[in-house]
């Protein structure tokens, strides 16, 4: 029987400083390793929609291209694992795994290192989700220990960074004049350490501002964009890429899958930056918030089908709008209604 370990971690402060008291860890595992044909439940049971945030992680023992694009999957280990990447397609979550970081290393035998320990975020821990890291000493276990790094939300991104690389370091050397912190002084109080210290960081902070360049994004710069998307466009090409060369069904159906797991990650982006710009709206972005609801205004002008110069547009509308080519005759009364017109 599978096993899948479910916890409600509960507080009665909101968590992360969010509006979410509520906090659902599931841990999934497979109490049958060498058979990969049994997974830790059924995809709707592992990957729920709830309005909780919700975090997905353990064993799952599928082997998909998604998660590993260097290995060669078979089409067994695709159809097997095929239900769970397009239910987490669906219901929204990520896949918080860098693709290709291999998790278990077998002791024994010719197996090669692969890629089963995953983690999904539902969309509501997506921003609290900071980092992954698997820096952990060795436990003696082929599984390497996995650290998941929540924190608190940022709702406004940092889009002007320094650009470290065209930094000027020479004149920040040690024979700089400018650059050289003076000494502590000697037996010196809390009073003065403290001050001595705020003093020369912010002479250093001061000296670093003014010698380091700041990126400025482009209009072109799409503020939902989110590394995740970054990862899964480059899974998403390098399929479809492997697709067209080779053309067998398998790479077909794994390339339609990284498909719409891209563009329904791109769509849960945008819903997700378009709720931040909501709730941080101010009377000055209410406009900007109203006319991306009601989209884009239309044209004051009708185009016209096959008309782009004015010679074309005349054309066309000659030929809707035919003149007349009968004659003008006045009414029997005409020239009595205009001598009334006068009088």
């Amino acid at each position: 029987m599978d096993d899948i370990l479910a916890r409600d971690v509960s507080s009665k402060e909101p968590l992360l400083t969010t509006n979410f008291h509520c906090f659902w860890p599931i841990n999934a595992y497979s109490p049958n390793p060498r058979n990969y044909r049994v997974h830790s439940g059924s995809p709707e049971t592992l990957l729920p929609t709830l309005d909780v945030p919700l975090l997905v992680v353990g064993d799952l023992n599928i082997h998909n291209p998604l998660a590993d694009p260097l290995r060669s999957c078979s089409p067994r280990e695709i159809e097997s694992s095929t239900p769970y990447f397009e239910k987490a397609a669906e219901a929204g979550f990520a896949l918080l795994n860098p693709p290709g970081e291999s998790t278990r290393f077998p002791l024994v035998g010719n197996a090669r290192p692969s890629v089963i320990d995953l983690a999904f975020a539902n969309p509501l821990l997506l921003p609290m989700f900071k980092n992954r890291e698997v820096s952990l000493p060795w436990t003696g276990y082929d599984h390497l220990p996995i650290m998941i790094n929540l924190g608190p939300p940022t709702l406004i991104p940092s889009r002007r960074s320094p650009r470290w690389s065209d930094m000027d370091w020479e004149t920040l050397s040690p024979g700089n004049k400018d650059s050289r912190i003076p000494p502590a002084p000697p037996c010196p109080s809390l009073m003065d350490l403290d001050k001595w210290l705020a003093g020369s960081l912010d002479r250093l902070t001061a000296l670093l501002k003014e010698h380091t360049p700041v990126s400025t994004p482009s209009h072109y710069s799409k503020p939902w964009w989110t590394p995740n998307l970054t990862t899964l466009c480059r899974v998403f090409h390098k399929a479809s890429r492997v697709a067209r060369k080779h053309g067998t069904p398998a790479l077909r159906d794994v390339a339609n899958i990284s498909k719409a797991g891209y563009f329904k990650s791109i769509k849960t982006a945008k819903n997700k930056h378009w709720s931040s710009f909501l709730l941080r709206a101010t009377p000055q972005t209410l406009w900007t918030g109203k006319r991306f609801a009601y989209g884009r205004a239309p044209s004051r002008f009708p185009s016209l089908p096959g008309a782009e110069t004015p010679q074309q547009m005349n054309e066309v509308l000659l030929d809707y709008f035919p003149p007349s080519k009968e004659p003008f005759s006045p009414p029997p009364d005409y020239g009595l209604i205009r001598r009334r017109h006068h009088e």
